[in-house]
This record gives C-alpha cells, structure tokens and sequence, in this order.
C-alpha cells in the first residue's frame, strides 16, 4: 500500500480529532463561578495536547510533501 497525503492525513486525524473533542469536553465542562487552578492546569494540559497534535500532523505532511518533491526532482 502506498503512503499518500490522504491515508496521511486519515491516520492523524482520527488522534487530532480525539484530542480536539476532549479539549471541547473540558472547556465545555468549566463553570466560571466555581473553576479551581487545577481546572485551569487541567485545560492548559488539554490545550497543549490539541497543540501537539496539530504540530504533528502539519511535521508529518511538510516531510512527506518535501520527500514526494525530492523524489520528483530526482527521478526528471
């Protein structure tokens, strides 16, 4: 089977849209009357996940863009 942007971009996405909706889920979950530091610590973690997980799948595609180009210039 061969690696395309698509079954690229199908794997990861299943992982960033997990941590997209436990983010959604946390955020939808703090109440502005009673949100403690450790609610806030907890949403920070949750943010820096979703971050990651966005950074990883823009990594991921760039390196398999710029391989695709690499291979392209080599083999004309």
């Amino acid at each position: 089977m061969g690696m395309s942007f698509d079954s690229v971009n199908a794997s990861i996405a299943t992982v960033v849209s997990n941590a997209e909706n436990t983010l959604k889920t946390r955020i939808a979950s703090l109440d502005p009357a009673t949100v403690s530091p450790t609610d806030l610590l907890l949403l920070q973690q949750e943010v820096s996940k979703w971050t990651m997980m966005n950074e990883i799948q823009s990594t991921v595609v760039k390196q398999l863009s710029d391989t695709m180009k690499g291979i392209i210039q080599k083999s004309g």
